[in-house]
Parts: C-alpha cells; structure tokens; sequence
C-alpha cells in the first residue's frame, strides 16, 4: 500500500498540489468487514486520502470497521474511542468514524456516549462515507447515517467517482487494508432473511440485497489484474444470492443464480481458486454440492454452519434444517469431492441445550470429522429472541461445554494433520510473517494453512510443498526442488 512519505497530487488543471491525507483502518470481526474496510478505503482513495502504514499516531482519519456478534461490543468500541479521545486531544483537526454492525445497532445512542465521534455510518451506508465527512466539515456536528436501502437499483453506485478497467467502468473498485493482495474478498450480498433466533445480523445488516453480477464480475477481473489469485465471495447466506433480483424467495432446484455466478467466476481468467462463505444448510443444493466435482478452482474445502447436533436445539434456534438434512450435505459433498476438508459453526449453551442435546453435538463432530470448528459460547443479543428465553444456560457451564467441546476437536484436527505429513500439497503462498520473512504463508486447496522457510519471494504462487510436521493451528513443510 503507499507509504508514509508525503503525495502530491494535482487539482483540476492547475499547477497546484494537495498533499494527502492519511487514514488508519481498523477491522474487526468477520471477512465481510474486512472487505467492507476495502470497499470504505476505495471510496476515501477518491476523496484524496491514502492508508498509513505507521498507525494511528500518523492519522488525519481513524475509521473503526466494528463487529457486534458478541456480548459487549460496544463496551469494547467504547473503550477503544476512549484511547482515541486522548490522541484527538493532542492532534487537532483528527477525525473519528465509527462503521459496522455496533454503528447500525446503537446509532445515536454511540454517539451520545461517545462525542468525539465525527462520522457514525451502519454498514448499509457505506457508500456515503465521503459525503458525511464533507458534512462534518461544514456543520461542525457529527454525521450519522445508518438503515438500509431497499432497492437493487444503484446501491453500489451512490458516487460519481469511478475508477476503469480498460472501456469497463468500475465502481469503487476495493483497495487492499492489509496483507491479502494475492486473496481478496468479494461481497456479493448484505442482510440475511433468515432470522435464527440467536443472530442480530438481520437488524445490523438488513433484508437481503444482492449486487449485480456484471458488477461482481467487473470487480473480480479488477482484482485479478491486480495480482488475485484466490477469490472468496461473501454473503451472510450466499446460497440466496440473486433469490431477490428474479424475484424468488426459495432457492430454484438447479441452484439458482448462486450456482450460475459461481460458474462464471470459476471460468473467469485469472482465477486459480474460488471460494465462498457462509452457506446456511437449509437452502444448500445439491447442484451446488455438484460444482465440487465440475469445477476443481471450487478446490476441496466447504464451510457449513450446524450451530448444533440436537434437532430440537436447531428448531428452537430456527435454522430450518433438521440433523439428517444437513448430513444428506454432508454426503453430497463427499460425493462430489471424497477427500474434501469441512469445517462448521458450533454454538454451546444456547438457551435450553440440555447435557443430551449437548452429547449430541459431540457425537456429531465424531461422525463429521471437521477438519476444524468455530466453536462459541452462546451470547446473549439484545432484540434477538433468544435473549428473550427464561432457561439461559450458567456461564460455568458453557465453558465446560465449550473446553469439553474444543478438546474433541483438537484431537480430530491433530489426527487430520498426521495423516497428512509426509505428503505433496500444492501450496498457494498468500504473504510471509513481518517477524521473520523468510517464513512464507500459504493455504493448500483443502484451506489447510501451510508455513515454509525459503529466501524467494513465494507471494501469489502455487508450489508443491511436502508436509513435514504441524499442529492444530498450521502444517509446516518444505518446498519440493
């Protein structure tokens, strides 16, 4: 990304320059806000800013990207503001945004706790970032912009400003915030309609509202120009991408339009792997499962939220599917890719999960084998109706569920990963360690991280590796001559 040396631009036709500001990004939470933080960088690149690489100290603008999956989010994006006053105090004219699900959540209300907040937007909005900062300046009072649009039409292209590729017009193409230029994230659509009982991304993110796939496409052949190779697309439920724009609430029988973008990212030039997340298991085909087999870019990895291995667990958390339904996905992929790795969202202590229901979620990762779990504590999220339950689960107990459950895990992960040393995986490398650069870091096509010494700059290739060791965090190899 640039640097921290002084930029100099022109305006208009004139002889005169304006330097540039600097912005520091901080992202927290999930790959949609990562990709959101891009989307944010692009727009303000427009808008004469560039990325400090030397932090906050460095910053004209602090933008904090936030999460509000868990309890207490905004005690930490208060805490964290709370630092930030202090340096507002001694750099005069430093600005403060605050963006993602805990501005859309506590709108005002944030800022009323926190005043030196200059710019609030939900995650809905973002778009709007350059224009509430042109506000802030004008009124003097901080700007706020929250909610969601409703309409496919133009929500992705609010501002004038644009970049090309060749006579392609591309609207606010996303820079890269950190160390993933070789990886890059795509959304492809915001909101959820599904409303588990547990989740508040629906009144943080909205209803469903998918991009266009010319515009995907645009920005995945962008990305690639600039040195992509691996594309993960992102939607809280990508399986009901496009569901809107053709005017269908259930996914169709031959996949969808979900299937169709895949199809024609897989075949775009340039792309070597293609991946996606998160798929809810209601609505996951098998068309879609097929693809595996069809399109080896797709690779041999699946992630597939259960949450829970007890039915009346999953209805009570309404995630419309029941334990049989999900291990029919479960055998379409293996069908369609035998050696596929698969990983899952795991929640323990949901209000009501009795020991049994417990039990069986065990059993369940027994049965599965994941290669690996996202495994949490159930956290209880004001306006969700499960915060509305009377029979919450104690805290001691959701972390012997949690520890009990987490050492299962570790021993299946830690079984997959002896029974691949000593093989040949096809290594693309994404980026090497800022401790020790010769450590390069890569994933195999089965999403397994890999790390290997070498002298090369290995960043954006695809080399054999053979697996010499590893642990449940990473496989260690070495490159094959």
């Amino acid at each position: 990304m640039s640097s921290d040396s002084i930029s100099i631009q022109p305006i208009s036709s004139s002889t005169k320059s304006v330097a540039k500001k600097k912005v520091h990004i901080e992202t927290w939470g999930c790959q949609m806000n990562v990709a959101d933080s891009e989307r944010m960088l692009s727009l303000l690149e427009a808008n004469n800013y560039e990325l400090t690489n030397s932090g906050p100290d460095n910053a004209d603008l602090i933008l904090l990207n936030t999460c509000h999956i868990r309890e207490k989010a905004r005690h930490k994006v208060l805490s964290r503001l709370g630092v930030l006053d202090q340096l507002k105090a001694q750099k005069p004219g430093l600005k403060i945004a605050v963006t993602g699900c805990v501005a859309q959540a506590d709108g005002k209300k944030l800022v009323e706790l926190a005043p030196q907040i200059d710019v609030l937007i939900g995650p809905g909005k973002i778009d709007e970032l350059p224009r509430l900062l042109r506000e802030r300046d004008i009124t003097g009072e901080s700007a706020v912009a929250t909610g969601f649009d409703r309409h496919n039409e133009d929500i992705h292209q609010k501002v004038d400003d644009h970049q090309t590729l060749g006579d392609e017009p591309m609207i606010h193409i996303p820079s890269v915030t950190g160390k993933y230029e070789v990886n890059r994230f795509v959304n492809i659509i915001q909101g959820c309609n599904n409303f588990c009982t547990f989740c508040v991304v629906p009144f943080t993110r909205g209803r469903e509202i998918s991009r266009s796939m010319t515009e995907i496409l645009q920005e995945v052949r962008y990305m690639v120009s600039q040195g992509a190779k691996e594309i993960t697309l992102l939607g809280q439920n990508v399986n009901s991408y496009g569901l809107d724009l053709i005017g269908c609430d259930d996914v169709p029988e031959d996949g969808g339009p979900f299937v169709e973008l895949l199809k024609a990212v897989a075949e775009t030039p340039g792309v070597e792997r293609l991946r996606f997340t998160t798929s809810n298991p209601h609505d996951f085909t098998k068309p879609l499962a097929d693809l595996f087999a069809s399109h080896p870019k797709l690779g041999l990895y699946m992630h597939l939220p259960v949450q829970a291995g007890h039915d009346r667990t999953l209805e009570r958390m309404k995630r419309k599917v029941t334990i049989d339904q999900y291990m029919q996905r479960i055998e379409w992929l293996r069908a369609s890719a035998p050696n596929i790795a698969i990983s899952t969202d795991l929640i323990v202590g949901f209000p009501g999960e009795t020991e049994e229901e417990f039990e069986a979620t065990l059993r369940l990762l027994e049965k599965v084998r994941y290669s690996f779990v996202y495994a949490f504590k159930y956290s209880s999220r004001k306006g969700t109706a499960a915060a509305r339950f009377l029979d919450q689960v104690s805290e001691d107990e959701k972390d012997r569920r949690l520890a009990k459950l987490n050492e299962l895990q570790d021993k299946i992960t830690l079984e997959h990963v002896l029974a691949a040393i000593g093989s040949v995986k096809d290594v693309l490398f994404i980026y090497n360690s800022k401790k020790d650069p010769r450590i390069w870091v890569g994933k195999t096509l089965d999403y397994r991280t890999v790390r290997v010494c070498s002298e090369a700059n290995l960043a954006g290739k695809t080399l054999p590796v053979k697996l010499t060791s590893g642990n449940k965090i990473a496989l260690i190899g070495e490159l094959v001559q």
